[in-house]
């Protein structure tokens, strides 16, 4: 993983650079960041440029022996731990390498429900980091280096380590010379003090829209008002960006307006109600998905658009009117309800809930609190 390969970050890839240069490599990091922005892949970026035997002034070579066993995540001196489930009796990260190379390969953004849904498709089992798998780093970290500069630990997701990542407190302040520890996160309030507390903290911001649709038009061959669209509706993360072009749907906004009327009017029309349900779950679980954040992205844009700037608004001339029509039924006291209704139905789609029903029980949710606030 090359910088150059990597969405945007332009300061954050000059900061992590120059560090190297002026000799400043901190043996403890986190790189925090929410979903889809980036953190990952800098992060192997950056242990690629440390260790790259032909580094220039801005990147990796890319063609060094050190920098073609990176791109495949095959150096000796790389290692990887991140969450996992308990499947035959298997807890540790290296049980499950194959599949997060090939994960992480295939789409460096991916994302933490992403990740687990490749290990159990049900996502009926809870990801987690054990404390075998924290005595585990200590192995790797004591082993000799092969050939590395710095011998290189990446922990993806340190949420997940709940009190026996104290076991990592002495490694993280006195770890053996010419190692590097790196942990990607995404939320700084999930992870135990103790460690924030001994973690050099690199803030990584969220994708710009155009950022996003640069690529989504480029990489992906989408429309450039579609990429537009979608850029808007993944609010920074490319990870859901790349979920909403494999939906392979851009008609959110002709759904959504639809409806939003047959929830308002279902008591009186259920019958319609209920076909563009019937028709809206043949679209398949990924583009579901990818609409439920859609809707929500309309439902807080309504929210800011009746008490806040509209200068925050992100949104085309179509979704501005039906926002300003939209926003006197959403206010401070249906807001949270709607957010959760709609997280708890993303949250069964995923895990394979009846889609009908799903979103039956949904439009009726929606349509009575809309009800309440006419």
């Amino acid at each position: 993983m090359q910088f150059k390969h990597i969405i945007g970050q332009h300061e954050i890839k000059q900061q992590l650079i120059q560090s190297v240069k002026q000799g400043r490599i901190s043996h403890a990091q986190l790189f925090l960041g929410g979903e889809g922005v980036g953190a990952l892949p800098l992060a192997v970026a950056y242990s690629q440029y440390i260790n790259c035997a032909n580094a220039t002034d801005d990147d990796s070579c890319g063609i060094c022996s050190s920098c073609v066993k990176f791109e495949k995540l095959i150096h000796p001196d790389l290692h990887f731990t991140f969450p996992t489930v308990a499947i035959d009796k298997k807890k540790l990260s290296n049980d499950f390498i194959q599949e997060w190379r090939a994960a992480f390969i295939e789409n460096p953004y991916i994302g933490e429900l992403q990740w687990l849904l490749k290990l159990d498709e049900e996502g009926k089992k809870q990801g987690n980091i054990t404390a075998d798998e924290c005595r585990d780093i200590f192995k790797k970290i004591g082993l000799k280096a092969f050939e590395a500069k710095f011998k290189t630990v990446i922990i993806w997701l340190p949420e997940y380590l709940s009190q026996e990542g104290n076991i990592l407190l002495k490694l993280l302040e006195e770890p053996p010379v010419g190692t590097l520890i790196i942990l990607v996160a995404q939320d700084a309030d999930k992870v135990i003090a103790t460690i924030l507390s001994r973690t050099q903290l690199i803030k990584i911001p969220r994708l710009s829209d155009d950022d996003i649709s640069k690529v989504l038009v480029e990489k992906y061959q989408q429309p450039e008002r579609d990429a537009e669209t979608l850029a808007r509706v993944a609010e920074g993360n490319m990870a859901l960006a790349i979920s909403l072009v494999n939906a392979g749907r851009s008609d959110y906004f002709e759904l959504f307006q639809s409806w939003m009327r047959l929830c308002f009017n279902a008591r009186k029309d259920i019958e319609n109600l209920t076909k563009w349900v019937e028709d809206c779950v043949k679209t398949g679980r990924e583009f579901l998905k990818s609409f439920m954040g859609y809707c929500m992205h309309m439902m807080r844009a309504s929210f800011i658009h009746k008490y806040g700037d509209n200068k925050m608004l992100r949104l085309s001339n179509q979704e501005t009117d039906f926002v300003t029509k939209f926003s006197p039924f959403i206010h401070s006291n249906n807001l949270p309800e709607l957010t959760k209704a709609f997280n708890d139905a993303s949250f069964h789609i995923e895990r394979n809930a009846d889609l009908k029903i799903t979103f039956l029980e949904l439009s009726l949710y929606i349509g009575s609190q809309l009800k309440k606030a006419a």
